[in-house]
């Protein structure tokens, strides 16, 4: 499948904002990560549930562009990997949804997630020229364009400010600059000529005083001669400045000048980076979301959370839904993923994660007990039965066989706690999901006369149960 159009195609992932008479919006995918699936935003309304979302009838494709999510099966290891991401969140929740299923199912270990990862954050508004040069003020000798550039370093525009006569060339930064903390900036530069001055970045500072006055405040950033002629001719990126506010300023502005250029001299800036010290960012990129217009606005970078999901049934279609507290009004719905059996059987610990292929030897006989008194009556040819409202779930003998010694040193360990296990079958042995089991007293036998063989008989008897609760919170 492909994903052409805009706002993201050529960037780290494409995607369409609507598909027409598809509800909840574009696929959005990861080209580099084929085997996940893609995901769509949906947003909640109505009165039901799940109204507005992918699987009902009154989907809408608007979404806020925040964060995302993609599952990828591992049916080696028997889970569905999740990379999900929102800027700015501080937890998930991330549920499972079977086709068919009208009530979700919380993952474990996600419902909630607390993000540990912070949310990155670029200040500049205009940082690659992709879309104008909203922003970039043009100071005295010098014209501010965005050509397009094959040379780009992000995209496919640069900021060019060129020389109208010898001299320096000036700008206005377009950013929504921090004022309470130290600003660290950072950019790619190309400049056709030397320079034989250096490059200013000056920041102005509104900074209040008594009775309501204010006064200005410039701090000052360079870089000198010498270092700029090592971008003469192609794209090199700056070492990160650090630009420091006065105490108490309230608002501040960005200005850059180069000075010493020849006459018709440019100097091209790309990918500005401002407020964050780190590899450059802007919201075109899979984790990343712009605050405002595409292109025009600051953006975010959100740190992923990666979460396994090791009670997935298998061999079925299978979709996760996620919701942030920032944004309660949207979700992020997966594409339908089938973790495969490959006719293998799984046990898993709820608690541990812990995760073992199993040989069950035999289909288990089931019992389904019910509570139950028959009240003989004098005089009565029949009794009157007294009976529980339902009838219990299953019980029976699981007899699994293991033929390494590290096999039964960690089924006997996922035993020990007494916590149910979850066995998941291959979908057409009608077990359904998977079956929480609760088991009892514990034989382990040794068939055959040599000790040192790791093959052992375990016969567990059980009975089904609900699954275990999930814990209040997950890290």
């Amino acid at each position: 499948m492909t994903y052409p159009t805009a706002p993201h195609a050529g960037y780290a992932y494409g995607g369409t904002r609507e598909i027409p008479a598809v509800p909840g919006g574009g696929v959005i995918a990861d080209p580099s990560n084929p085997d996940a699936g893609g995901f769509r935003w949906s947003r909640l309304s109505g009165g039901a549930p799940w109204a507005g979302s992918a699987w009902s009838t009154g989907g809408i494709t608007d979404r806020p562009n925040t964060g995302g999510m993609l599952a990828t099966p591992d049916p080696d290891s028997a889970l569905v990997r999740l990379t999900a991401w929102w800027s700015g969140s501080p937890y998930l929740r991330i549920t499972r949804l079977l086709e068919g299923q009208t009530a979700p199912t919380p993952v474990r270990g996600a419902y909630p997630k607390i993000v540990r990862t912070p949310t990155r954050r670029n200040a500049c508004t205009n940082p690659s020229g992709e879309v104008s040069t909203a922003g970039w003020v043009q100071g005295a000798n010098t014209t501010v364009t965005n050509p397009a550039d094959a040379g780009a370093p992000a995209g496919a525009n640069v900021i060019r400010l060129a020389a109208a006569a010898a001299g320096s060339v000036n700008t206005t930064i377009p950013c929504a600059v921090p004022t309470d903390m130290a600003a660290p900036i950072s950019f790619a530069l190309r400049l056709s000529a030397a320079p034989s001055g250096a490059l200013t970045i000056t920041g102005t500072w509104t900074v209040p005083g008594l009775l309501g006055s204010t006064s200005t405040v410039n701090t000052t950033l360079t870089m000198s001669a010498a270092t700029l002629a090592g971008y003469v001719g192609s794209f090199a990126r700056t070492p990160v400045l650090s630009m420091d506010p006065p105490v108490g300023a309230v608002q501040g502005a960005l200005q850059l000048s180069i000075a010493g250029l020849p006459a018709g001299a440019t100097a091209d800036i790309d990918a500005v980076l401002i407020g964050d010290s780190g590899d450059y960012f802007d919201g075109d990129m899979l984790l990343g979301a712009w605050s405002g217009p595409v292109g025009l606005s600051a953006s975010t970078l959100a740190g992923t959370q990666v979460i396994e999901d090791r009670e997935a049934p298998l061999d079925v279609p299978l979709r996760y839904v996620m919701t942030a507290p920032d944004q309660p009004g949207f979700q992020v719905i997966t594409e339908p993923v089938v973790l495969q059996s490959r006719r293998r059987l799984w046990l898993s610990h709820p608690l541990t994660g812990q995760v073992l292929e199993v040989l069950v030897k035999r289909e288990p006989k089931q019992t389904y007990k019910i509570e139950q008194e028959l009240l003989r009556v004098i005089g009565r040819k029949r009794p009157v039965p007294v009976t529980a409202a339902q009838r219990a779930d299953a019980e029976g003998t699981l007899e699994i066989a293991t033929a390494r010694f590290d096999d039964r040193d960690q089924l006997k360990q996922m035993l020990d706690d007494g916590a149910p296990l979850l066995l998941r079958m291959p979908a057409d042995h009608g077990h359904g999901p998977g079956e929480w089991m609760s088991f009892a007293d514990v034989d382990i036998e040794v068939k055959g006369h040599r000790a040192q063989s790791g093959t052992r008989h375990f016969t567990l008897p059980y009975a089904v149960v609900d699954p275990p609760a999930l814990p209040p919170v997950a890290a």
